[in-house]
């Protein structure tokens, strides 16, 4: 019996190391911080409530309620408690990542350096996080990257940098914790200085109106020509609830380009829009050290496979690839 599990476990890693063969674009959603202890959008759900007497008490999603006209006016409000959660969380990150630097650290750095193209040497990451682990991690080990700011303070966006090669590509579609609006520029700072107001794209009524400003517009703009040129897709806690960027992978991955998708529970977005995926591997935390593992090739029918062994953890999945 152990001989066959072997031999599944080990056609489901051939499979997936072949769909990313040819370096894939990386999508990072919130699942694949959580782990680090930034907070879920249920979470933050808690939190305004908790701090915004208005907020509906029942609501249990956060993207529909606060795109009702009634919190329009609340939104700095809101904007600054999203801001001021994970802020401090993510300062917490940095102090471990720089008193420990424990596992999971490690496998942001392996990841990073197993999937980069030889030549030339470019990683494309698309996050819809504020959050700055991965800059952290890539800090630490001296590994060159960019989110189109040159990492100084009161630096402005230039879209510019992402044109360099030996560089991990950041796009940060939704802004950062460490862009801030200055006298009505967007500089990077890398602490909160009185008068500056934080740049983040909260969900919400105005979301795609201010998609639409610099340095938003040429950020969505890089995302869509990394997705339209990808050869694969890895997709590390992401959830598919992004209404601009799943229709653009959705549509890559009908016309057959493979996709992998780790993370600790597949929502059912995702497999919503998997449906019409021609290659796909989805794995999945299912209790007691093992991982569901839901896979698809061209021109067969979908597989459901249980492996033993944590491979949804990006730790781990770095072993497979």
């Amino acid at each position: 019996m152990k001989d066959k599990m072997e031999e599944i476990k080990e056609r489901v890693f051939t499979i997936i190391q072949k769909y990313l063969k040819i370096p894939p674009v990386i999508i990072w959603g919130s699942g694949a911080t959580i782990p680090f202890g930034l907070p879920s959008m249920t979470k933050l759900n808690e939190i305004i409530k908790e701090n915004i007497s208005e907020f509906d008490k029942n609501c249990d999603n956060l993207e529909i309620e606060l795109g009702k006209d009634k919190y329009q006016e609340m939104m700095p409000q809101i904007r600054n408690l999203i801001w001021l959660a994970i802020s401090t969380v993510d300062k917490e990150v940095l102090q471990n990542l720089l008193e420990s630097n424990n596992e999971n650290f490690n496998g942001i750095k392996k990841l990073v350096e197993k999937i980069s193209d030889a030549h030339p040497k470019v990683t494309n990451i698309i996050t819809t996080n504020y959050d700055r682990i991965i800059e952290y991690v890539l800090s630490y080990h001296g590994i060159p990257f960019t989110d189109g700011f040159l990492g100084k303070d009161l630096s402005l966006f230039n879209e510019n940098l992402f044109s360099s090669n030996n560089i991990v590509n950041i796009v940060k579609v939704h802004g950062s914790l460490n862009w801030f609006d200055l006298g009505g520029e967007i500089r990077y700072l890398q602490n909160n200085l009185e008068n500056s107001v934080p740049q983040i794209i909260c969900p919400g009524k105005n979301k795609y109106q201010e998609a639409y400003k610099s340095p938003y517009r040429e950020l969505i703009q890089k995302s869509d020509l990394y997705i339209n040129s990808a050869n694969s897709f890895l997709v590390i806690g992401f959830g598919f609830n992004d209404e601009h960027l799943t229709p653009r992978i959705k549509t890559k991955i009908k016309k057959g380009i493979p996709i992998v998708v780790i993370t600790k529970i597949i929502s059912e977005a995702c497999l919503n829009e998997l449906e019409g995926a021609e290659k796909y591997v989805l794995l999945e935390d299912d209790g007691d050290n093992k991982t569901k593992v839901t896979m698809k090739e061209s021109n067969s029918e979908k597989q459901i496979i249980i492996l033993e062994g944590n491979f949804w953890s990006l730790n781990n999945f770095i072993e497979i690839i």
